[in-house]
């Protein structure tokens, strides 16, 4: 019975079945659900004929955590699946520790996934979890999108699932149990010093009934949103974001006025996602004040996300900023990111070549040799701001390449290099992205 919940979730998530993915990476952390959830998947993949890759991290901070990752190598290994182990240290430092663990978490394994070529990832949050969230969510009196569910999202461009979004803990125990598969108690789960752990604690003590309030309530809020909100917010940034592919936004503030907060807080989370290549969601208060400076009508510019948002006349601008710290430089070779926004397809076979940030001593020494006038005229004449976040390819110190301003110090690599906008993305409604 809990397999064919399970099949049907995962067939749903993953759509058409010719386009199936060959391969899918789990997560599994030693829990009852993602043990659960490897099982299942594991019997769904002989079926399909898929490949499977069991990453599992460590965060070195329980003496429990490394017999928990020996025993998921040797169930992934008995079960054909390879196994990947990943670290994760705090650096001695416990502020923000559980924020700072999920983040990265997900780094690491969205940035394996990308090196393997999977696509896909899958985790193990079930029904529970999302009762939690909601919870949460509602003492923070987050929005509507804030309190909705979503089964697919993106991290850092991988797309994540959740098939076990309609199934409760209690059912993937008992499947454990039944099966005689043995799983690991996080003991850090039952401490009060964590507030998830405080919320899952009270719901404990609450009725069924109570569980079944928040679980119509998770529903109704779903369907308004899936029925709603999200063809408006997809409406809303057609009809109002204008993207370059130099690496900056601008928002129409006719078209963004007639939505509602609800749309508007979403709108400005996407583009502030997307402009800073940030995979960490901006604060939906910090995104409140700019709303409310844009309602006033005043023009004005804000720092926020690592993003300048300036207001001019009637639209909205925004542009990488890079305050105290730059983007590590990168050495230039077949495929590589900068910044986390701008990829670099090359052919160039010279030595010492790498991307950097343009600087002023650059601008300087080529000022004579390049024509900012097109730049001028898209960024209502926000050029020297905007041309300061763009990357520049360089030999030593001496500048070879910038090529959103067709810059070649020589003509030779015009037809070696290519460079494409393609910021790492983190949404939890926007599919088409």
């Amino acid at each position: 019975m809990l397999y064919k919940k399970f099949q049907y979730n995962l067939d749903h998530l993953l759509g058409n079945r010719s386009t199936y993915p060959d391969s899918l990476a789990i997560a599994v952390s030693g829990g009852a659900d993602s043990v659960a959830l490897l099982m299942l998947l594991s019997i769904w993949a002989s079926k399909n004929e898929t490949k499977i890759f069991v990453m599992s991290i460590d965060h070195n901070l329980r003496l429990e955590s490394k017999l928990e990752n020996e025993y998921i190598e040797i169930l992934s290994r008995n079960l054909g699946h390879k196994y990947l182990k990943f670290d994760w240290k705090s650096d001695d430092n416990l502020a923000n520790l559980q924020e700072r663990a999920r983040e990265g978490r997900y780094k690491l394994l969205t940035d394996s996934c990308l090196s393997l070529g999977i696509l896909t990832l899958l985790t193990a949050h079930h029904l529970d979890d999302y009762i939690e969230n909601f919870c949460i969510r509602s003492e923070r009196q987050s929005g509507i999108f804030g309190l909705s569910r979503s089964h697919i999202h993106f991290y850092n461009n991988i797309r994540i699932l959740r098939p076990l979004y309609n199934i409760e803990k209690e059912e993937l125990v008992n499947y454990l149990i039944e099966n005689d598969i043995k799983w690991f108690e996080d003991k850090s789960n039952s401490s009060d010093k964590y507030h998830r752990n405080r919320i899952r604690k009270n719901l404990s003590k609450e009725s069924g009934a109570f569980k079944q309030i928040i679980i119509a309530s998770l529903h109704a809020i779903d369907e308004k949103v899936e029925d709603v909100l999200k063809p408006q917010l997809i409406e809303a940034i057609a009809n109002s974001v204008s993207t370059s592919q130099l690496g900056f936004t601008k928002i129409n503030l006719s078209g963004f006025a007639i939505y509602s907060k609800d749309i508007k807080l979403q709108l400005l989370s996407f583009v502030l996602i997307t402009i800073s290549g940030n995979n960490k969601l901006p604060r939906s208060k910090s995104i409140e004040l700019i709303i409310q400076l844009i309602e006033s009508g005043i023009e004005f510019a804000k720092t926020l996300h690592g993003c300048i948002i300036k207001k001019i006349k009637s639209n909205l601008l925004i542009y990488r900023e890079f305050g105290k710290k730059s983007p590590n430089d990168v050495m230039l070779n077949k495929d590589v990111k900068w910044d986390n926004r701008f990829r670099f397809k090359s052919n160039i076979n010279l030595p010492n070549i790498y991307i950097t940030k343009f600087t002023m001593k650059d601008y300087i020494d080529i000022k004579d040799k390049i024509d900012l006038k097109e730049l001028s005229k898209l960024t209502m004449n926000h050029h020297m701001e905007i041309l300061f976040t763009l990357p520049v390819v360089k030999i030593l110190e001496k500048v070879l390449v910038i090529p959103h301003i067709s810059y070649y110090n020589n003509l030779d690599l015009k037809d070696k290099l290519n460079v494409s906008f393609e910021p790492s993305f983190t949404s939890r409604f926007l599919h088409f992205c």
